[in-house]
């Protein structure tokens, strides 16, 4: 069986998908699969990550995307497709050329990463214009693959409720091996220069506004200095409003983008609730990450499979009731918690699992049965 990933959202600072397509090269190069990925670059190049031979194509970069960029030509992924042969493609988000892309050659896989009707409700436009092109993506774009991937149950049901039939959900995973509590800094205080008792409330992911950052500071200027301290590590187009607001606020650091997975799991494992104002997650991977360390998840009830702690779940985006809940989940914040949460994440969620599921749906869709 030979794999093509074709995506957008790869590079120096992205984060779900790349992190998910990372995960899939490694559980691939020890399986009787080959493995293709075709991504955007400023210029054309070839080279492996494990086992996986990736193709970097021309791109020209989207405007205030933070750093993501498409692809110059559809002709030149077709020429590597018609090279390369493949049995199945994944597309890596909703927006790629999926019409254009369908072939009785191979099977299209489309993985619903992220949401139309969040996107579609950052547009400046009319609401009926908004429904028009939701409408148009699902019934004139996504119906048209062979399949329709999605990361969580929620969003099975949404594309359903549109007459889709094709749609089937794969959870997401979290390597457990980096992402545990004992990655604990020790020295984390005197890093951030603050006191032993203080606790850290955390951010990590992209600074957008699909990701309600204005809502996310306003709850943080409202924590007593004395006795909160938050940290916000991440990238995107409004990068500049975080580094301007960390500078107002003592009791805020911002540590910009973090690459390396062990880092960032020593960051989540030395922080006591992870803080996220998002309602545009499709499933939130660093939800799971965050509490397989052991950070309590205070953030707006998506019912996710990642949510599955609800009494620290906002219903509503008041910041008062943001600040409620991040003050009951410091408040049942201990060894003893945090040692429960991670235990249930990590019986819970692995890339094994979700991997062993993709391959098996791969099988069943090459042989016409879902």
């Amino acid at each position: 069986m030979k794999i093509v990933d074709i995506t957008p959202y790869f590079h120096s600072k992205s984060g779900g998908i790349k992190r998910y397509l990372l995960e899939k090269s490694k559980y691939l190069k020890d399986k009787p699969a080959q493995h293709v990925m075709i991504l955007p670059g400023r210029e054309r190049g070839v080279y492996y990550i494990h086992s996986t031979k990736v193709y970097q194509l021309p791109s020209f970069p989207i405007p205030m995307s933070g750093g993501y960029r498409f692809f110059n030509s559809l002709k030149e992924i077709k020429e590597i497709l018609s090279m390369e042969k493949p049995d199945i493609i994944e597309l890596e988000g909703t927006y790629l050329p999926i019409t254009a892309l369908y072939s009785e050659e191979y099977r299209l896989v489309v993985f619903y990463h992220a949401d139309v009707r969040t996107d579609a409700s950052l547009m400046p436009m009319p609401e009926k214009l908004r429904r028009k092109i939701v409408d148009f993506t699902i019934t004139k774009k996504l119906s048209k693959a062979d399949l329709i991937l999605t990361p969580s149950r929620r969003q099975e049901e949404f594309l359903k409720s549109y007459g889709l039939e094709n749609v089937i959900t794969v959870n997401l995973g979290v390597d457990t091996e980096v992402f545990n509590p004992s990655k604990r800094n020790p020295y984390i205080n005197a890093f951030l220069g603050v006191k032993e008792d203080t606790f850290k409330i955390l951010y990590v992911g992209r600074l957008s506004p699909e990701k309600n950052i204005d809502l996310l500071l306003e709850v943080m200027s409202m924590l007593d200095t004395a006795f909160f301290h938050f940290i916000i590590a991440g990238d995107g187009p409004l990068r500049k409003k975080v580094e301007k607001f960390a500078k107002s606020y003592p009791h805020v650091t911002y540590l910009g983008y973090i690459s390396e997975e062990e880092k960032l799991a020593e960051l989540y494992a030395s922080a006591d609730v992870f803080l996220s104002a998002s309602c545009s997650e499709t499933y939130g991977l660093s939800f799971l990450e965050a509490q397989a360390c052991g950070c309590l998840l205070v953030a707006p009830d998506m019912d996710l499979e990642t949510q599955p702690f609800k009494e620290f779940l906002v219903k509503d985006l008041r910041v008062e009731s943001f600040y409620e809940a991040l003050i009951k989940a410091v408040n049942c914040q201990n060894y003893h918690t945090r040692q429960a949460v991670s235990s249930f994440i990590r019986e819970r969620f692995s890339w094994e699992a979700a991997f062993n599921k993709l391959l098996n749906i791969y099988n069943g869709i090459l042989s016409s049965v879902l």
